[in-house]
């Protein structure tokens, strides 16, 4: 079993570049199974949802960046989430 945590940055916005890494540096920490890190557009959602990720309880609009770890523990989800800033 995994646990799904996530953070909604409205109306954030970062390159794709910048954000690519930070998803490749999240999915890299100890715990962690998947990471996401987009900008929530229709077609990244669809992207998300692709690769198992459950978004039915998240509300992000296409101007949003949605930062989303699938992990082994609460806790290494939250620490995850935690490296972010």
């Amino acid at each position: 079993m995994t646990i799904t945590r996530h953070q909604i940055r409205p109306g954030a916005y970062y390159d794709s570049v910048t954000l690519m890494q930070l998803q490749k540096a999240l999915a890299a920490l100890p715990g962690v199974v998947d990471a996401g890190v987009m900008m929530a557009t229709p077609a990244n959602c669809e992207l998300l949802v692709a690769s198992d990720f459950d978004l039915t309880t998240i509300s992000a609009r296409p101007d949003d960046l949605l930062i989303i770890v699938k992990a082994e523990s609460e806790p290494a989800a939250g620490n995850a989430l935690a490296q972010v800033d």
